[in-house]
């Protein structure tokens, strides 16, 4: 196996992510499945008062589905790794560039919607549980640049 196999933070960072990412799969999948059964759009993290603007909910599906494509992506990367034994860099890096791309965007927009500040609960899991891609993707990147071997 390659050096980012045998480096256990690494390992654990990338099954840390791919289980991150089959469960947001799991959530955004539901959120669809809602959206087509009642017309009503459920996000994880809750509305600010007086909910979501109606003007930013195309915005919101259009990053749902940036997310479907990290999420998947995602899985596939890690499962690649830790089940099949095989590196695939470039597939991280798309799929955690994407991740945290959305991320900061969202921040950007829930934050000054006043969303964080009736919800802190909520919104403080979403980083706790997110934040932990942010050290994957430095060393993904870094990895990324060395010359190793691929199996």
């Amino acid at each position: 196996m390659n050096k980012q196999g045998d480096n256990k933070l690494f390992r654990y960072l990338v099954g840390f992510y791919g289980i991150l990412q089959a469960m947001h799969l799991f959530f955004l999948g539901r959120a669809g499945y809602i959206l087509l059964k009642t017309g009503r759009v459920p996000f994880p993290a809750s509305p600010p008062p007086g909910g979501w603007n109606p003007a930013v909910l195309p915005f919101m599906m259009g990053m749902a589905a940036a997310d479907v494509v990290a999420a998947s992506l995602g899985i596939f990367f890690s499962s690649s790794l830790l089940i099949k034994k095989s590196f695939k860099p470039l597939v991280g890096i798309i799929s955690l560039t994407i991740a945290l791309s959305s991320a900061i965007v969202y921040l950007a927009g829930t934050l000054p919607a006043g969303a964080w500040d009736h919800n802190p609960m909520s919104y403080l899991i979403v980083v706790l549980a997110f934040s932990p891609i942010v050290p994957l993707y430095f060393l993904l990147m870094c990895r990324a640049t060395e010359k190793t071997e691929v199996p």
